[in-house]
């Protein structure tokens, strides 16, 4: 239905009726046809066009994938075109790095844009039981971006796997999040419960606790396609962080017949997990794509540390050890961003990065400045994407854990444990095979006193790692597992 603006001038009163805006010929005393124009109603329409609200924002969180456990990281064996095509239409980052090597801290320090030993979480927060009964997780009175997003009038909702802590004043709904549907503790079969289970093990939707029927890798998945098209006439944030592939490895039969040439049965449900996760990445980008969002869409993917060696089905190559290090395989993380129209389509970004940035580059995106109250470890990427600033976007880059600490500096990376000390040149040797600690001491006594003064701004643990601490062999020195 059209309508038109029709104006009656009766001596010096003027009477509206709603309509469309165009002039026509006025005579005084005579009636005002207001009509529209078509030529000028389609410069209209292409000037509106261009004038687009705050982009949305998809964060896509793996948990445990290895380095090279998709295709546009080099795997040859598990087919994940979704997440490929991701990176085709973005930016790859090849040195992206997360601030821990466990999966909890790893989380403080994304949503948090702040070292997590600011605020003394160095470890994980325990058992699941353990930690509801402590109290331990994300201080509140950190400030978190989806704090900020929703303060700012996004919608908000999360998807998967929280690990920040179990009681209500750590729970999502309370830390920045309108809708959340997943679980609190830090792992969960991926297969419907039989039993009851506990409020810090249970799945729930927002506090409501219910058995999932579907495969937790695709009910997460629906549940954000669902939060899309609700919110599709508004500015979103989903944060979906998938507790795939994080152990249980467990996959359904549909994923399973995807891989019967594999004999491994370990290796051939674990690469069914990854593909339900490419499968579900592929939903998403999709629901983006029907709700016609796509292009105001800014989509990130990365993973919370490396993929760990113990369950011998995970690669990390070329880089060394996995997940619970502070090796490379522990800490340098797939990552990459799409935003059609503003990143690079097939881009690829060499300098170090850290999930601290996602922070600031999210609040950049929405156009939120924040008070110079708010202080962050991370910077916003953008201007270095852009070309606009050429330097790295961080001097150093570092990590603690218990008696294991490291520092990134340029080029040069260090790892420290208890008293043995390994220095790496990561430009001619990915892989820290060559430790050069004796034929570099000046490099060394740099990266050192780095170190230490990045550790005088730091917070003691405010709870301890597991008692269990394990201890491993890494090139004859003892290295401490501390989770």
């Amino acid at each position: 239905m059209t309508f038109r603006y029709r104006a009656l001038f009766v001596g010096c009163s003027l009477l509206f009726v709603l309509g469309f805006v165009s002039l026509g010929q006025a005579q005084e005393g005579a009636k005002l046809y207001i009509t529209p124009s078509k030529k000028e109603m389609e410069v209209k329409g292409r000037l509106l066009g261009k004038i687009k609200g705050p982009p949305n924002v998809v964060l896509i969180l793996a948990d445990d994938l290895g380095y090279a456990d998709t295709g546009v990281y080099g795997s040859n064996s598990i087919p994940t075109p979704h997440i490929d095509a991701l990176a085709k239409r973005g930016v790859r980052f090849t040195d992206a790095y997360v601030t821990a090597g466990t999966c909890s801290p790893s989380r403080a320090g994304l949503l948090s844009g702040r070292y997590q030993q600011r605020f003394g979480f160095e470890f994980n927060t325990a058992g699941a039981a353990i930690t509801h009964r402590e109290s331990r997780g994300l201080d509140p009175a950190v400030i978190t971006f989806p704090e900020v997003l929703q303060h700012t009038g996004y919608a908000t909702g999360m998807f998967g796997k929280w690990h920040l802590g179990t009681r209500s004043h750590f729970h999502p709904n309370t830390r920045g999040f309108d809708e959340f549907f997943g679980f609190l503790a830090g792992a969960h079969g991926y297969f419907p419960v039989k039993k009851e289970e506990r409020v810090y093990s249970t799945v729930m939707r927002n506090k409501t606790h219910l058995k999932e029927p579907e495969y937790l890798t695709d009910a997460f998945a629906r549940e954000t396609v669902r939060f899309i098209h609700k919110n599709k006439d508004k500015p979103f944030f989903a944060y979906v962080p998938f507790n795939a592939v994080h152990t249980p490895i467990e996959a359904s039969k549909k994923y399973l017949d995807r891989f019967l040439d594999v004999k491994n049965p370990q290796q051939k449900t674990y690469n069914a997990m990854v593909s339900a996760l490419d499968d579900a990445v592929g939903a998403i980008v999709a629901a983006l794509k029907e709700t016609q969002t796509e292009k105001n869409t800014l989509v990130i993917f990365m993973n919370d540390n490396g993929g760990p060696v113990y369950t011998r089905v995970q690669s990390n190559a070329p880089l060394r050890l996995g997940k619970l290090f502070l090796f490379e395989g522990g800490i340098r993380v797939p990552m990459i961003m799409s935003w059609p129209g503003v990143l690079e389509a097939g881009s690829i970004y060499r300098q170090p990065v850290s999930s601290l940035d996602i922070y600031p580059t999210l609040c950049a995106a929405a156009g939120v400045v924040l008070p110079p109250g708010l202080k962050l470890d991370g910077v916003n990427l953008f201007p270095h994407l852009n070309g606009e600033i050429k330097t790295a976007p961080h001097e150093a880059l570092f990590w603690s854990n218990g008696p294991n600490t490291a520092v990134r500096l340029g080029q040069w990376k260090m790892v420290q444990a208890h008293d043995h000390v390994w220095l790496f040149d990561l430009e001619n040797d990915i892989g820290e095979t060559k430790n050069l600690a004796l034929a570099k001491p000046e490099i060394l006594k740099t990266l050192q006193a780095k170190l230490k003064q990045w550790q005088g701004q730091m917070k003691p643990p405010a709870w301890p790692s597991k008692p269990n601490r394990r201890k491993v062999k890494v090139d004859g020195a003892i290295y401490e597992l501390n989770i």
